[in-house]
């Protein structure tokens, strides 16, 4: 039996990821709502801290259409980003932030859908390394459709209007 192919958007919406709090998260959890999703891991020196305190700046911006909007923030390290790290990491930035692991194929099949790329570097000598990765912002439509993406220099303000 032959299946047409998916569209990245479609591939995007068949997974199931657990968020900071332990729970089973899938694609529904986030409909009816603007979901503004950042890729990265929580070891990231400075792109994904910066692209989560541009999110909150967003989010900020936005004042009361800020409820429409919920921030993600996927781990592509879910080796080094358990349920803990992730609580903690995302409690810095803004607090209404859905942090997302899982195994490394349901995360796989998210970041294909975005075509968003992740490179682990090689290990250093204390086990820690750096992982090179797309650093852009999606925003997905209530209806899961993908609306826009944003690159890593476009400013909050932009992001918001």
């Amino acid at each position: 039996m032959h299946h047409p192919a998916l569209s990245k958007a479609d591939i995007a919406t068949i997974y199931v990821l657990t968020d900071q709090h332990g729970s089973p998260v899938g694609p529904e959890r986030f409909n009816g709502h603007f979901s503004l999703i950042v890729f990265g891991y929580t070891a990231c020196p400075d792109v994904c801290p910066t692209a989560m305190t541009d999110v909150a700046g967003v989010m900020e911006q936005l004042g009361p259409l800020s409820r429409y909007v919920l921030p993600i923030f996927v781990t592509f390290d879910p080796a080094r980003d358990p349920v803990e790290v992730l609580r903690d990491y995302v409690s810095h930035f803004d607090k209404r932030t859905v942090a997302l692991t899982g195994p490394m194929s349901a995360i796989k099949i998210v970041q294909h859908g975005y075509g968003v790329l992740a490179v682990p570097g090689p290990k250093d000598a204390d086990g820690s390394y750096f992982i090179s990765h797309t650093a852009a912002k999606y925003l997905i439509g209530p209806d899961g459709s993908h609306v826009q993406s944003f690159s890593h220099e476009d400013p909050p303000e932009q992001i918001a209007g």
